[in-house]
């Protein structure tokens, strides 16, 4: 009996190694603060044009506000955990 495939093709292919490694966590910080950013003047851009009248697109506003929240929160906390860990390094004793 031969099985055949479904036809279903994985989208991720492993790679030796990924982009996102070879530029480095600093890089990627970098990157990743820039997003933030970006989001948070894409709110505050949407803000001012919804109080201004020229945008009454109420719920293009709200998702964009939380999205923004949702990207400082998660920010925040990454920043709170590579403190917790360079804490926890510096108590080490050598």
């Amino acid at each position: 009996m031969k099985i055949s495939s479904l036809g279903y093709q994985p989208s991720f292919k492993p790679q030796e190694k990924t982009s996102q490694a070879q530029e480095g966590f600093g890089a990627l910080l970098r990157k990743e603060l820039k997003r933030v950013d970006a989001s948070q003047k894409e709110a505050t851009r949407r803000l001012e044009a919804f109080a201004s009248g020229e945008d009454p697109d109420l719920a293009g506003l709200s998702l964009s506000l939380t999205k923004a929240d949702l990207s400082l929160r998660l920010l925040l906390q990454v920043r709170n955990k590579i403190l917790q860990a360079y804490e926890e390094i510096m108590r080490m004793q050598l």
